[in-house]
This record gives structure tokens, sequence and C-alpha cells, in this order.
């Protein structure tokens, strides 16, 4: 059951209210998507529109009332037949992007349309890559396959206090969906879990069971670091900048500073404020340079810097729990939720990069020089969307719940991010693939 969930609603923020029916998971804040991914299409908007306007005052060429002028005519009737994308010779039509913008627009008006169009696209771009595919391999799921799992997802909302209150469509309609939105990415979900149960057999999943052990034997170790986050630097000065207080941090640390206090004041992760502590970090949750730095770091010892997308940490390992003995057979439901999950970013970044995308659609003009209301195409892939991630961020053993990153109109594709990696777990990685 958790398989097919991660797959629908990896972008909606209300997703652990419908997998386990609970409240609180456990995990502190820290652990808990914040990431541009995990933000629903106006969340999204609003961060950007932000970011614009720091812009937009740098600009001498900006006017008060160019938004006003630029946006005329924004909402005049389309043919809703007429293709915004080809796809694989295959036309998406506007209908479908209108669907999702006329809900937008009732949250946040006309004059931010601009920050969210790119995005859109991009999904439904990537959800038609894969209903071709489907329909390649022909795959068909039974409907009450698929009322199953809605229904289920209705029984957790009902034991769930945060929202028993409120029925599966109120939720839906809150993150930009509905309720036929989501029978349809139930169908895309099930029908790839489908594919994947056809073409991996028992001995590939041992296999991967033999080479990742470490995911599964609940090997585990207490870890706070310090980053410093080079993720918005992009000249080389900065950069060497960044390196060099790093390099000043882990100075003063061999020299007997007190870890905690220099986390606080210097780190650039939200875990600042508890001395950067992560807590217990099993293998799998990290992106791949930090997850072998803090393993192969003894207790009480404190790392090189080590660098990762995210920028430079520093690790300091204070505790470490060795695996248990486990068999394939005790572990085979996580082994297979952990391989399907790598499988299927794999099989989503195969088929945008060998799609023969061409994007027809003009994007909403704005005022904002140099912003975020242009398409762009890279190879044939559509890329874009401030903040998206491309097709989904880390595959390795355990990354976020299979399938994390299946795309679903009205909420973002690619499962997301938060300091330090894909999926809504810090660091680049995991959601639990337990349950």
């Amino acid at each position: 059951m958790k398989v097919r969930i991660f797959i629908t609603l990896i972008s909606f923020s209300f997703l652990s209210l419908l997998i386990n029916g609970c409240g609180d998971n456990g995990h502190s804040s820290h652990y808990s998507g914040s990431g541009d991914d995990d933000m629903n299409f106006e969340q999204q908007a609003l961060k950007m529109e932000q970011e614009d306007l720091v812009k937009l005052k740098q600009s001498e060429r900006y006017e008060s009332e160019d938004f006003s002028r630029i946006h005329e005519g924004a909402t005049a009737t389309k043919d809703p037949n007429e293709a915004i994308a080809m796809v694989n010779g295959e036309p998406i039509l506007r209908l479908e992007l209108d669907m999702i913008l006329d809900k937008v627009k009732q949250k946040m008006g006309t004059k931010r349309l601009h920050l969210v169009e790119e995005k859109i696209i991009k999904d439904l771009v990537t959800q038609f890559v894969l209903k071709q595919f489907i329909r390649k391999e022909n795959i068909q799921v039974d409907s009450n396959r698929i009322e199953e799992e809605i229904n289920t997802f209705r029984e957790n909302i009902r034991s769930n206090p945060e929202s028993a209150d409120k029925s599966l469509e109120t939720l839906l309609e809150e993150q930009g969906g509905s309720i036929d939105e989501l029978r349809v990415a139930m169908d895309i979900s099930l029908s790839i879990d489908e594919y994947l149960n056809r073409t991996t057999s028992e001995e590939e999943m041992k296999k991967y069971f033999t080479e990742n052990i470490g995911v599964f034997n609940s090997e585990t170790v207490t870890a706070s670091h310090i980053l410093i986050d080079t993720r918005t630097i992009k000249d080389e000065k900065g950069l060497n900048k960044a390196k060099e207080d790093t390099e000043r941090l882990k100075k003063e640390l061999d020299n007997g500073a007190d870890f905690a206090k220099l986390a606080e004041e210097n780190s650039d992760c939200p875990s600042a404020k508890s001395g950067g502590e992560l807590g217990v970090i099993a293998r799998g949750q990290m992106v791949e340079e930090f997850e072998k730095t803090a393993f192969n770091t003894e207790v009480n010892g404190i790392s090189e810097p080590v660098k990762t997308k995210f920028g430079y940490h520093i690790i300091k390992i204070t505790d470490k729990q060795v695996g248990k003995d486990v068999t394939f057979e005790e572990t085979k439901d996580n082994v297979k939720l952990a391989l399907f999950n790598e499988k299927t970013m794999t099989l989503i970044q195969e088929l945008n990069d060998n799609a023969d995308v061409n994007i027809l659609y003009k994007p909403t003009p704005y005022a904002s020089p140099g912003g975020h209301g242009s398409m762009s195409a890279h190879g044939s892939t559509m890329y874009g969307g401030p903040g998206a991630s491309s097709h989904g961020g880390s595959t390795g053993p355990g990354n976020p719940a299979p399938h994390a990153g299946m795309p679903m109109p009205g909420g973002s594709a690619y499962g997301g991010g938060d300091p330090h990696g894909g999926g809504s777990s810090p660091h680049g990685g995991p959601m639990s693939s337990t349950e």
C-alpha cells in the first residue's frame, strides 16, 4: 500500500495524513520536507514572487504600472483544443493546463500565473510520457483497485485527529487537486507498479539486498553537522569563501571549540538552533557523500569538510548502532520498496530524456527582468520552474519511497527536497521504507 500512495501523493503536503492516518510521525521538523518541490503551485508562486520583487526594485527599467499593462488580455478566452506542447508527436491540449490554472487563479489571481505555468507544463509533460509508456506496455488497471486505494486514503483521514473533520475531496481541493485527478494519478501509479512487478525478478531483489545490506539491517549513526550552504552562490569567489569558512570552522573545532555553539552561530541548516543535531540516521537517508562520511567517522569524531550539492558539511558522530543480522525474507517488502523506487526514478528520467518534446505554449508575460517567466528546453526534455529538481533527485537505496515524484496535476512533481536532499527527508534522503 505504501508504495502506491507515495507514487501519487508525493507532491501533497498532507501526504503523511493519507499514508499513516496519524499526526506526528516522530521526526523533528528538520526531517519534514520544506523545499520548493514540496510546495503546491500557489506556495511556490508566493515564494518566487518575493524573489521577483527584489529583482524588480533593482531594475531601472521597471515601472509600477508594468504589471497591469503587460497582463492585459491574460485572461482572454483561448481555444481549449490548442496544443500547448507536442510529446513524441502527440499533443497536450490547453484544456489540461487551464483546468489547473483556473484553480490556481482562484487563490492567487492572474498576475502571478507566470510563476507557476512553467512548472505545471513540466509536470504535464512528465505525466504524458508516463501515460504513453503505459499504453505502449499495454497495462490496464481495474478501476476497482483504484477505488480500494482511495477508500484507504479516506479511512486514514478519518482516523487522523488533524484531518478527521475534512473529506478527501476537501484536502485535495486545498492542494489544488481533485478526486478525478487523484484517480488519474492512481491509475498511472498502479500501472507503473504493475510494470515493475512484471520486470523485476526475485533474484534481482536478492542481489539488491546483498549490495545494500546497510539500508536494511538498521545500522544507524547519531549525528550533528554544520552546513555552509552554497546553493545560491554562483560566482567562484563566493564558493571559495564558503570553502575557506568551512576550513576555518574545522580548525576551531580541532583546537577545542564547542561544536554545538559553532553550529548554532554558523550553520545554514535549520538544525542550527539545536546545535546542529540531526538525531539518529539510518543508511539511505542522506545524499551519498554525506552518508559515506558520516558512517566512516568514529564515535565522538568530527569529519573533515565534505562537499555535497547543498554545500560544505562538517559532521560530528556521537553514537553508532551496528546493523543487526537480517535475512532477505525478513526484509523483502522493504527491499522491494527501495528497489522499485530506484527503478521508477530511473524510468522517469529516461522517459523524459528520450522524449521528443516541443513546447508551443507562450508563457504569460510579466515585468520582472530575467525572472521566472520563460520556457526553456534542454535537449529534448522540458526543464524549468524555479526550485524544480531535475527528475527527482537521488536514486539511491531507500530514496524517498517508491515512485517518488510521480506527477499529479495541481501538485508539484519530482518529490521534493529540503535541506540537503531529495525526498521528504533532509540531506537527500528517503522517507522511511518501513510498514
